[in-house]
């Protein structure tokens, strides 16, 4: 039985059938066009950001904005009701909690935090149309690997030049303005106290950190799409270049859904493989560098324990003596306003992932309400459980992705805007528009079939 579904049916072969969509191959091209520049944008224009005043957008936000606009004018991206009703649902909420905490505590609300959560989100009402969503998101996994391929390259490039003598330099940092920079990010870091030996970032990611998780992310999609061994051993050598946890994190999550989804046989082969590797790293001198990070937690000043320890700590206490607060939160921009007390402070930068600064900013009620609009969002009707998953843990987990368009950018392009509710394939089915004037047959494509 052949289907394009691919939460039942990703790869267990080497190859995903696809179809076209109803609305024309020509519209699917242009579509796919506009949502690869996006990608592209995504993956290497990471750093770029526009001075707004006081504070910095990053670039991918208006760019996502000007091609989804182009796509809503041509047809590609339409908007959907139960997407706008969770979305206005969830933007009350937080507005709501917002205007309580500025009646409470006068100037403890960011306006401006407000306005970007409510922008920030505006692209989550649009959707492709079910049979384009099909049709278009296996080609666009694998423009994705294509562009990842080029990440990790950049990544090893940028290790190994190191490794012979070369001194670390942020060329990225060298030729762009420091005002089209953005800024509060560890971009550049040494491997350990005093080394000089920086992670990899592959010269254009925000973080070592980050390049690790699109990296897993690069690998996760390779499986899916039967991307090639020499892929995997290439995106994992990247990998261990940042020696950073949070991609491991990620794969280890993602690991356990394909494992559901291809089975024993699957299970056990990525287990050898990652046990052949870890004893390949035993015998290297990152064996050291690699046992304290995973015990790094319980050390106050180590990143594990300012990203995944104390901000849930401080968050906990700053709501266990109020119930008001616990409720409506302490105001939209606290945690950051937080997180820069604590660097003025201490020096460390504190690390609020999606979780902790939601309830902190908007309490239960703005939290409640928009997890259930994001959770929505990126597992309804999504056409790939393994993909939405892994999605959710890297944008409620692993960064601090709240307010961040890199992160929401990333799920729309790979879950958001291809999940297909039930109910619109229903409507879409009974009212299925203007046939194409000569139809063709579906066909099957080999992976990496119209690149």
């Amino acid at each position: 039985m052949v289907t394009t579904t691919l939460t039942t049916r990703i790869p267990r072969s080497w190859v995903i059938p696809t179809q076209e969509a109803g609305s024309g191959r020509t519209a699917n091209d242009a579509t796919l066009r506009l949502l690869t520049i996006l990608l592209f944008f995504e993956i290497f224009f990471q750093r770029i950001a526009i001075p707004v005043g006081g504070s910095q957008v990053q670039v991918i936000l208006p760019i996502t904005y000007v091609c989804a606009a182009i796509m809503v004018r041509r047809g590609g991206l339409s908007r959907n009701s139960g997407r706008m009703t969770g979305y206005l649902v969830a933007m009350t909420a937080c507005s709501l909690s917002a205007l309580v905490s500025f009646l409470r505590q006068k100037d403890s609300t960011s306006l401006t935090s407000l306005l970007l959560l409510l922008a920030t989100y505006v692209p989550f009402v649009f959707g492709l149309r079910p049979a384009d969503a099909r049709a278009l998101l296996p080609r666009l996994l694998d423009r994705f690997l294509i562009m990842i391929t080029v990440l990790a390259g950049l990544a090893l490039f940028q290790f190994a030049i190191q490794l012979v003598g070369v001194p670390y330099t942020d060329v990225v940092k060298d030729v762009v303005p420091s005002n089209f920079l953005m800024h509060g990010f560890n971009t550049s870091y040494p491997v350990q106290y005093g080394s000089s030996l920086y992670k990899s970032n592959a010269f254009v990611c925000l973080e070592a950190s980050f390049c690790s998780q699109f990296l897993g992310f690069g690998i996760v999609v390779c499986v899916l799409r039967n991307g090639g061994w020499w892929r995997l051993f290439m995106f994992v050598l990247a990998i261990l270049s940042t020696v950073s946890g949070t991609g491991l994190l990620l794969l280890a999550f993602a690991g356990v859904l394909l494992a559901v989804h291809k089975g024993a046989k699957f299970a056990f082969t990525a287990l050898v493989g990652v046990g052949l590797i870890a004893l390949v790293i035993s015998f290297t001198p990152a064996s050291s560098i690699f046992a304290a990070r995973a015990t790094e937690t319980s050390s106050s000043t180590s990143s594990g324990s300012l990203r995944f320890v104390q901000p849930y700590q401080r968050t906990w206490d700053a709501l266990g003596s109020d119930p008001a607060t616990v409720v409506f939160g302490s105001g939209a921009g606290f945690a950051d306003r937080d997180a820069g007390e604590f660097f003025r402070r201490t020096g460390l930068p504190l690390n609020y992932a999606l979780v902790p600064k939601l309830v902190l900013e908007y309490g239960v009620l703005g939290t409640v309400t928009f997890l259930s609009f994001i959770v929505a969002m990126f597992v309804r009707g999504s056409q790939s459980f393994v993909l939405s998953g892994s999605v959710l843990i890297f944008y409620t987990v692993l960064s601090g992705g709240l307010l961040a368009p890199v992160v929401t950018g990333l799920g729309l392009l790979l879950v958001g805007w291809f999940t297909v509710a039930p109910e619109e394939s229903l409507r879409l089915a009974d009212d299925p528009g203007p046939a194409p004037p000569s139809p063709s047959p579906p066909a099957q494509r080999r992976s990496f079939a119209g690149i």
